[in-house]
């Protein structure tokens, strides 16, 4: 199986391509990151108006000598190479494409908009709701770009599966001319989960490093006008004007954290009460965000969960360690990887 350069040329008209900002719940943009489609408006606030995800938290490692994010995240490298790639998919090399982060609440929902739409009955679709973290995780815009948890290992197949029959048929009907399935310029697309091996590729294995780099923590700036923000997602009962003034004072001694969201010792106000936003930096070379910490990713290896999450312990979130997977769980995602190939092409 190859990646033709097709992969990473333009597809579809995808919203990925055409902004360099990463979504987040008060920007989630016209255009699925995981399937190029317009998106659908669902139930709930559209607009909505919280703070920002990507303005929370801030974190500097181009003052370090690790490395971190040296292939440019693909909206950036898209842009500048005039090149959409495939939805939401990061080049890892020459036969690997795997997702940029951890599919989102907002990309489930519309999955499940559009199986409404096509007439599907979609309560088996929806995450299981005592496997949230909390009650509204999946239905409140605050959790929009948060991973989506609390879905079984077979509903991540089927959500791979119907992103493949879309994608797969939106790009073939798009083309200059509408290329039909048995012409020798059809296209498949297959999104999948990945191999464990796959998953250990992405995340920078060959380097032999526990966290793919030395740099486990990293300066931190946190933005005192984020304190609603951070009362949420911490739970807090402290008043936002408390909080806003403790984190200043956070803030004047120049902490280090870790970049990883796993179970960690910090203020009240940065606790995880939930995995926590998808693109929250920084990210690896490859341009993946969140693969160690935040939320648990399933492979294709029934049982087996990698990368650990905000409920584990730092060593659960080393590049080789295994988590398990027993059904759907507050602390389990998944993301896929994706193969193109010209199946009627010999």
């Amino acid at each position: 199986m190859t990646y033709p350069t097709l992969l990473f040329s333009a597809i579809l008209l995808l919203a990925a391509g055409c902004s360099v900002r990463t979504p987040s719940s008060t920007f989630a943009g016209k255009y699925s990151t995981t399937t190029g489609q317009r998106v659908i408006l669902g139930t709930g606030p559209n607009n909505y108006r919280g703070y920002p995800d990507d303005r929370v938290l801030q974190f500097n490692f181009q003052t370090t000598t690790c490395s971190f994010g040296q292939v440019k995240p693909p909206r950036k490298a898209a842009q500048e190479a005039k090149q959409i790639f495939a939805p939401g998919i990061v080049r890892v090399n020459d036969t690997l494409g795997i997702d940029e982060a951890e599919i989102p609440n907002w990309e489930w929902l519309q999955y499940l908009l559009r199986q409404e739409q096509a007439g599907a009955t979609t309560a088996p679709l929806l995450p299981l709701s005592s496997a949230l973290p909390s009650p509204n995780y999946f239905s409140n815009p605050f959790y929009r770009y948060y991973p989506v948890v609390g879905i079984s290992y077979e509903q991540a197949v089927a959500f791979c599966r119907w992103r493949s029959q879309l994608v797969t048929s939106s790009f073939n009907q798009s083309s200059v001319k509408s290329v039909d399935s048995l012409s020798a310029d059809y296209v498949r697309f297959t999104f999948r989960l990945p191999t464990e091996a796959e998953w250990e590729l992405a995340a920078l294995a060959n380097r032999g490093l526990p966290y793919s780099t030395s740099c486990t923590e990293l300066p931190l700036v946190v933005n005192p006008s984020a304190a609603a923000y951070l009362k949420k997602r911490s739970g807090s009962a402290i008043d936002a004007k408390q909080i806003t003034a403790d984190i200043k004072q956070y803030n004047q001694r120049n902490p280090l954290r870790s970049w990883i969201n796993y179970r960690q010792i910090q203020p009240y106000f940065l606790q995880l009460q939930s995995p926590g936003y998808v693109y929250q930096g920084p990210p690896n070379d490859y341009g993946l965000y969140q693969q160690l910490g935040n939320a648990a990713e399933m492979v294709q290896e029934r049982g087996v969960t990698k990368g650990g999450s905000y409920l584990d312990p730092l060593e659960a979130c080393t590049v080789k360690a295994r988590g398990v997977y027993n059904g759907p769980a507050p602390h389990i995602g998944f993301r896929c990887v994706a193969e193109v190939t010209y199946p009627n092409r010999k």
